[in-house]
């Protein structure tokens, strides 16, 4: 069987990922891009890994999103997207660094130490930028929250996902994760 890996809500080529998408059906991928590493024959599940406590094996298990309408970062997707969206963020903050944390490196939420390296973890993050010593940055609360709601505001080449625009995290999810990153030393 073929597979095609998604990671982070969006298509990777790599050794590890956090989602493992399972093609399967005939007619779903007729949109997909020529180079995308699909199988038609089989329909189509998103699938996350959970460890198998004391056993050094995964078992698959259905996500609670389905991402396969995600774009991968292929030149040849040219299926349509939200666009870009500016977010609408009110002061203050009232985020909680503790659950921010655990959104991070939940693989059912942001997943952000998928890409990221992130303080304290042995996750190799490594599409990303590094978030050791983030608090160093002094980026604002609203800068945050935008990168996080939809990076492709400032960036319109990234391939982080857009969680606030596609509704995979609460407004309280993304001022979680923004307290968070203040606090990454």
């Amino acid at each position: 069987m073929v597979i095609f890996l998604v990671l982070n809500g969006r298509a990777r080529r790599r050794s590890f990922a956090a989602l493992l998408v399972l093609c399967t059906t005939t007619n779903w991928a007729a949109d997909w891009p020529a180079d995308a590493m699909v199988d038609t024959r089989f329909p189509m599940r998103t699938l996350i890994p959970k460890v198998v406590v004391d056993s050094g094996k995964l078992e698959w298990v259905p996500h609670d999103i389905d991402l396969t309408a995600f774009v991968t970062p292929s030149h040849l997707d040219l299926r349509p997207t939200p666009k870009p969206q500016k977010a609408v963020y009110t002061p203050p903050l009232n985020g909680d660094a503790k659950r921010g944390r655990s959104l991070v490196m939940d693989a059912r939420a942001a997943a952000c130490v998928t890409c990221h390296e992130v303080p304290g973890e042995q996750w190799p993050g490594n599409v990303g930028p590094s978030l050791h010593r983030y608090k160093m940055q002094q980026r604002t609360a609203a800068e945050l929250y935008q990168q996080i709601f939809d990076v492709r505001v400032n960036l319109p080449q990234a391939v982080m996902p857009p969680f606030g625009t596609m509704g995979i995290l609460s407004d309280q999810d993304i001022r979680d994760i923004v307290a968070c990153l203040q606090t990454c030393e």
